[in-house]
């Protein structure tokens, strides 16, 4: 029987620490083992919370890339509901709905960290969620932008941004920290790279709907 122990974070990318008990395997032995591993997830949890970055909250409105938006709604992503890992914003331009998310329309999303991460942790992240949220066939058509994409992701530190705007007939512009780092084009490309946070299967379905006003 598998026995979940632990969570942790290993160079910010969450994964999971399992351990199969032999039938030789003392009670004191599996008891010593818990314990360490609970005082490993305890210090983990404390040194989240005391080296979280306290980050603003993202202006109501903002004008990016020569359209106004409003905020609609913004939400802390914790993994396990206790890590945080960062706020999600999402601005729309004004008087455009949620229930219309996915429409040609203009769209901005700001990722504030609460902790480091690589840009590979980033990139595969990006790229597993996607095959969750998009079928085979649209996926690969949109592969060599997606990979254009993923060439320009940096590590980023606790107390740095992404955002992903999108501007219908500009595309949709990556930033860190305000600084612009590349404009893919396509309103389906952009449809589809919402979906990670906004689809069917989402990285959290509390956090979407939150976003979404739901």
């Amino acid at each position: 029987m598998c026995y979940l122990l632990l969570a942790l974070a290993r160079g910010g990318a969450p994964y999971v620490l399992t351990t199969f008990p032999s039938p030789t395997m003392s009670t004191s032995t599996l008891a010593g083992r818990r314990t360490v591993l609970f005082a490993l997830l305890s210090w983990f949890v404390f040194s989240s919370t005391l080296h979280a970055a306290k980050l603003p909250r993202t202006p109501a409105s903002l004008t990016e890339d020569g359209v106004r938006f409003e905020r609609v709604g913004e939400k802390t992503f914790r993994w396990m509901a206790v890590i945080k890992v960062y706020d999600a914003a999402l601005h729309l331009a004004p008087g455009e709905s949620t229930q219309r998310i996915f429409a040609d329309m203009p769209t901005r999303l700001q990722l504030s960290y609460h902790r480091g991460f690589k840009a590979t942790e980033i990139i595969q992240g990006g790229d597993t969620l996607l095959a969750r949220n998009v079928d085979a066939a649209a996926l690969e058509a949109l592969r060599p932008r997606l990979q254009t994409l993923n060439a320009v992701y940096r590590d980023v530190k606790p107390g740095d941004s992404y955002t992903l705007t999108y501007v219908p007939g500009r595309g949709t512009t990556l930033r860190l920290n305000g600084e612009p780092l590349i404009t893919i084009p396509g309103h389906d490309f952009a449809a589809a790279y919402f979906r990670i946070w906004l689809g069917d299967d989402p990285i959290s379905p509390s956090l979407r709907d939150t976003l979404l006003g739901r």
